[in-house]
């Protein structure tokens, strides 16, 4: 008698455990039904500037006006991906890459466009990553 209750023990903590083996098993493999929505990328002051979803506008740090100015952005995302985000997306909306360094932890990159420039620069610190996007006139540099 004592053997079976033993082995019914055992079993029903086998049961129980199944279902968090495998939350446990989706979370280290990456499985997508363990990841959440990524936010989708958007436009945002610019028509030709495509921003990561997972970033949002500090609406008090960004000017705006006539299609040119700054945006400032911040989120929770590592700056080298950032920085290999904007390049990709940057020149598939039609910017030439100018130039593009690091320095003290920031990530600065330089685009062109026909008759405007556009600057990033992207820092992180311990709360997150700021980024800031400068589209000009040519002209006015």
């Amino acid at each position: 008698m004592k053997k079976a209750y033993v082995g019914t023990m055992i079993l029903m903590i086998v049961f129980l455990m199944l279902p968090g083996c495998a939350r446990i098993q989706e979370t280290f493999s990456g499985s997508p039904e363990s990841r959440e929505a990524q936010p989708a990328a958007r436009y945002l002051d610019f028509g030709d500037v495509l921003v990561p979803g997972e970033l949002t506008k500090v609406a008090k740090d960004s000017y705006i006006t006539n299609g040119h100015g700054r945006l400032v952005l911040a989120g929770r995302v590592q700056g080298e991906s950032l920085a290999q985000y904007f390049v990709t997306s940057m020149y598939s909306e039609g910017w030439t890459t100018l130039n593009q360094y690091k320095y003290q932890g920031a990530i600065k990159l330089f685009f062109k466009k026909s008759e405007r420039v556009a600057s990033i620069l992207i820092s992180e610190n311990p709360l997150g990553t700021q980024v800031e996007i400068w589209v000009v006139p040519l002209g006015k540099i």
